[in-house]
């Protein structure tokens, strides 16, 4: 994240928007390696990642240790309606 400043000032504003709200659940939707889950995480906002590839998701899962992550697709999401805060994709 150091070398995306614009990146990190745009999730700053979301997790300070969510908080807000009185935060929540942050689904991260194709979250690939789980660097903007686990930046949100950092940020105290309750993220967790889901992604179509298992072999991301292990990587994810590797560099992210406590973080949750969960195989789905951003087609086809098994999320129950009004149970995420916010969601990034």
């Amino acid at each position: 994240m150091d070398e995306t400043p614009g990146e990190r000032a745009v999730l700053a504003l979301f997790a300070d928007l969510v908080r807000a709200r009185g935060g929540g659940p942050v689904a991260d939707v194709g979250c690939g390696a789980g660097r903007i889950t686990a930046h949100l995480r950092q940020l105290d906002v309750d993220a967790f990642g889901i992604d179509l590839s298992p072999g991301m998701l292990d990587v994810a899962r590797r560099d992210h240790p406590g973080v949750r992550f969960e195989l789905g697709s951003m087609t086809d999401l098994a999320l129950a309606d009004a149970s995420v805060t916010g969601l990034v994709a």
